[in-house]
Formats: C-alpha cells, sequence, structure tokens
C-alpha cells in the first residue's frame, strides 16, 4: 500500500458484506425513505463509451425508482444512492468505516477533509461507463462480482495533462472519453464480496458487474494534498487559456503548492471585487 497509495490501484479487503444494512431489503428500504435527489436510477444496457454525466438521465426513460426496486433484474435496472450516511441508521456504520480509511491513510496522506459514499444496487451484466472522479476512492464490492478496469493517471497517453487541468476547470467540465485504443492499458481487478480496490487521484476506470445482482459501496474522498493537486489544476488551466504551456501537476511538489496558492489568492481577490447583494426586506424576514 505505501509504494502504490495514490499513484496505481491495488486490491483491499474488507467486512461490509457480512453487514446487515448492506443486503437488498435494508437497502431498497432505504432508497424509499430518502429524498428523491440522492437516489438516482437508470435501465438496460450501457455502452462502455456512453457519456458519464448524462446516463442515468439518458437511460432512465419514463421509468419510475419504484420500477426499478421491484423489476431489479427483469428491467436490468441500476440504482445509486447517494450518501446513505445521512440517513441516522446508516451513519454510524459508514463514519465508523472512514475512520478505519483514515487510519489507513493518515501516514501517507494525513487529514480527510471531506467524503461522499456511494452505494451501487446492479441488476446482472451492468455497466458504469468510463469516467474519472476528481478525488481518491475506495470501493468495496458487496454481494455479486464486479470487473473494474482503471488506468494510470500519470500515463500521458490515457490523459494529457491539459485534459486533466480542464476536468478541474468547473464541476461542469467533459471528462476526456473513452477510447478503444485505451484497452491494452487497463489494468483489471475482478471483485468479490469482501473484496475492493483503490482507486487513485483522478484514476480512469470502467466497471462491468456479473451475472448477478450486484451490491458494491464507494468512499470518495479529499485531503488538504489533494487539494493542493486540485487548485494546481485549476491554475494550469488558467495559464492554458492565455496561451501558455505550464509544466504538469504532481511532479514537483513546492511548484504545485505555489500553483494551489496562487490560485487560492486569486479566488480570494475576484470574491472581495464581487460587490455584495444588498439585503431585501422580505431576505431579512425569511
Amino acid at each position: 500500500m505505501d509504494s502504490s497509495y495514490n499513484r496505481l490501484p491495488y486490491p483491499v479487503e474488507h467486512r461490509l458484506a457480512e453487514h446487515p444494512l448492506f443486503a437488498l431489503d435494508p437497502l431498497f428500504a432505504l432508497c424509499r425513505r430518502l429524498p428523491e435527489v440522492q437516489v438516482k436510477h437508470r435501465f438496460g444496457v450501457v455502452p462502455d463509451g456512453t457519456h458519464f454525466d448524462s446516463s442515468l438521465d439518458r437511460y432512465r426513460g419514463n421509468l419510475t425508482l419504484e420500477d426499478a426496486i421491484t423489476h431489479l433484474e427483469e428491467r436490468q435496472a441500476y440504482i445509486a444512492i447517494y450518501n446513505a450516511e445521512r440517513d441516522p441508521e446508516y451513519q454510524p456504520v459508514i463514519e465508523g468505516l472512514l475512520g478505519e480509511v483514515a487510519a489507513w491513510t493518515e501516514a501517507l496522506d494525513p487529514a480527510i477533509n471531506w467524503y461522499s459514499t456511494y452505494t451501487f444496487i446492479s441488476a446482472h451484466d451492468s455497466v458504469t461507463p468510463y469516467h474519472m472522479d476528481r478525488e481518491m476512492n475506495f470501493l468495496f464490492q458487496i454481494r455479486g462480482t464486479k470487473t473494474v478496469q482503471l488506468w494510470d493517471p500519470f500515463d500521458d497517453d490515457v490523459m494529457s495533462a491539459a485534459q486533466k487541468d480542464l476536468l478541474f476547470a468547473s464541476a461542469d467540465a467533459c471528462r476526456p472519453p473513452y477510447r478503444e485504443a485505451l484497452q491494452s492499458k487497463a489494468m483489471a481487478f475482478e471483485l468479490q464480496p469482501g473484496m475492493g480496490v483503490h482507486h487513485p487521484f483522478i484514476a480512469p476506470h470502467l466497471v462491468h458487474t456479473g451475472p448477478a445482482v450486484s451490491i458494491t459501496f464507494a468512499l470518495t474522498f479529499r485531503t488538504p494534498q489533494s487539494d493542493v493537486w486540485s487548485d494546481a489544476h485549476r491554475f494550469n488551466h488558467r495559464l492554458r487559456r492565455l496561451g501558455l504551456h505550464p509544466g504538469p501537476v504532481r511532479h514537483n511538489a513546492l511548484i504545485d503548492r505555489t500553483k494551489a496558492g496562487l490560485e487560492r489568492a486569486g479566488e480570494r481577490a475576484l470574491r472581495a471585487l464581487r460587490p455584495r447583494r444588498r439585503v431585501a426586506q422580505s431576505d431579512a424576514l425569511t
């Protein structure tokens, strides 16, 4: 782990598969009581190269979450639960897991300062399209099997320095698309219950479930170090818009910190220059 963390993917083991809250019936009950915005779903076969950010909307059609729950296999449904830790029943379990992950990573990358979780319930032969997250991730297989393919985030043939910088330009920035030429560079992990895999910072990945229902839990997180990289990427993107060609992030720690500091200073200056909105009487009364 010491040599691979945040550089290359590697397998991990866990015991979430033994926890009763991560069985299908309790998860379906969670889906029904969470706010609609926290539970996404889609149906049918999704191609590997589908645009990740629009895939849930494009493949949902007119079918409802209840359709996905009650006809999971026959409709080949996919359900994503966002932030189950906001539910009082799941909060202590997930926060306990977060504490264990923080203990694993403390010596290498201290102080987790943000996290988000995703619980995926997938029918057989489901696909999570090729994409990359803007954070780190531990993915834990709970039920069924999955093939997780990951790519080296340091390989310029997979993602160029400019593509990485653009990824941080905004939350809506385009992610680099899947290309068939990437397949020969994939690192595949065959996950069964009790197994998982570490996704390094912005490592591209593509996921296929096996022939049965799958349940997977993802813990995505940031640290002060990953925030430096994120801000350095944003600063690089600003320089590229001016026609400059900055050096890549994560090649020199001092330069990364300097870029991140300049980006943060620039953001503070912009916020200070923005005119303050006058508080209307109606605002003050709400």
